[in-house]
Order: structure tokens, then C-alpha cells, then sequence
């Protein structure tokens, strides 16, 4: 069995395409393939992450329950590649979206709050 590079790329590019789709809304449609005129090509949608930015905090529900409001930039491609992974000139981008999310970052304890992984701030924010 002989190693072929273009496969490499085009599989590489569907996981990051799958790993995409998994933390963002569904995937966006691209122009197909003329099978007649581009023999050998394929196109790989994927969804990138150009910018995370979260609001101030802000607390909800029980004392010492904070959250963020975190806007995260996916700009969706089109991405063209032939059977040896070389990537086309063709390929091309759609207008970015914004993924609004409320995420926590302290619970209320006992005596407080306490951060919420990943968040390793004070408990409440500053």
C-alpha cells in the first residue's frame, strides 16, 4: 500500500471540518464539483474561528451564579482541493456569522461561588 499525500490533506481537512461542525451550528452548502469538468477535485466546507469575545460579567438566579455572554466569529469556507491535495484558487469564503453564548464562570456555594472550569478568575469577578 502506497502513501498518498492528497488523500492525507483531504482527510485531514474533513476532521477539522467534522471537528467544526461539532461545536458550531450546521454547516453551511458550497458550490459541487462539476464531475465532468473537474475530474479529480473535491470541495471540503469547513467552519473557522476568527474572534471569541466575551461581555462583562453579570450574575443570574442564586447569589454567586455568574455568567458571560460570549460572541464567538465563524467566517464558513469553501475549500477546493484536487486528488494530490493541492488546494484551489476557486475556494472561497461566505459572510461570517456570530454565535452568541451565555457561559458560566462561578456557581454559588456555601460560602459563595466558586470558578467554573475553564474559568480560573476570582469568584465573584472583578
Amino acid at each position: 500500500m502506497s502513501f498518498r499525500p492528497g488523500i492525507a490533506v483531504v482527510f485531514i481537512a474533513a476532521i477539522a471540518a467534522t471537528d467544526a461542525a461539532l461545536a458550531a451550528p450546521a454547516m453551511h452548502k458550497c458550490d459541487p464539483v462539476d464531475p465532468v469538468a473537474d475530474v479529480g477535485w473535491s470541495v471540503v466546507p469547513s467552519l473557522e474561528t476568527v474572534g471569541v469575545a466575551d461581555g462583562a460579567p453579570f450574575q443570574d438566579g442564586a447569589p454567586g451564579n455568574w455568567f458571560v455572554e460570549r460572541t464567538t466569529t465563524l467566517l464558513p469556507f469553501c475549500n477546493y482541493y484536487n486528488e494530490i491535495g493541492i488546494y484551489s484558487m476557486r475556494s472561497y469564503t461566505l459572510a461570517s456569522r456570530e454565535l452568541k453564548e451565555r457561559v458560566a464562570i462561578c456557581r454559588a456555594t456555601a460560602g459563595g461561588s466558586a470558578p467554573v472550569p475553564p474559568y480560573a478568575g476570582p469568584c465573584p469577578p472583578k
